[in-house]
C-alpha cells in the first residue's frame, strides 16, 4: 500500500506544474477574451457616434441646417444603428446650432 500512495503522490507532484500551468493559460484565455469584448464594446458606441456626427456635418453642407432629429437622419443619411443595444440622445438646439449627441448602451 505505501508502494502505490507514493506513486500516485510523486504523479500528482508529477503533474502539478502542469495544472497549475494549464489553469493559468485558462484565466488568461478569459482576461483576453473579456478584454476584446470591452474594446468591441467601446468601438462599437464610438463607431455609431462617428457615422451620426458625419451624418450631421453632411446634411449641414447640403441642406444649410441641422436635421431637426435623429428620425431624419436615419431617413434622409442612411445611418443605421443597432438601437436594440445602443440608445441614442439627440438633442437640437436651432438650426443654425451643432445638436448634441449622446449614445449609451442598452443593458
Amino acid at each position: 500500500m505505501k508502494k502505490n500512495e507514493s506513486s500516485f503522490v510523486s504523479f500528482l507532484k508529477n503533474n502539478l506544474f502542469a495544472t497549475v500551468l494549464f489553469a493559468g493559460v485558462i484565466v488568461l484565455m478569459v482576461i483576453g477574451f473579456e478584454q476584446t469584448a470591452e474594446k468591441r464594446r467601446v468601438q462599437s458606441i464610438q463607431s455609431a457616434n462617428e457615422s451620426i456626427m458625419r451624418a450631421i456635418v453632411t446634411c449641414y453642407a447640403i441642406e444649410g441646417s441641422y436635421p431637426e432629429s435623429y428620425e431624419y437622419i436615419k431617413e434622409n443619411y442612411g445611418v443605421y444603428i443597432n438601437e436594440n443595444k445602443l440608445s441614442v440622445f439627440y438633442s437640437v438646439f436651432g438650426s443654425n446650432i451643432m445638436p448634441s449627441v449622446r449614445i449609451i448602451e442598452k443593458e
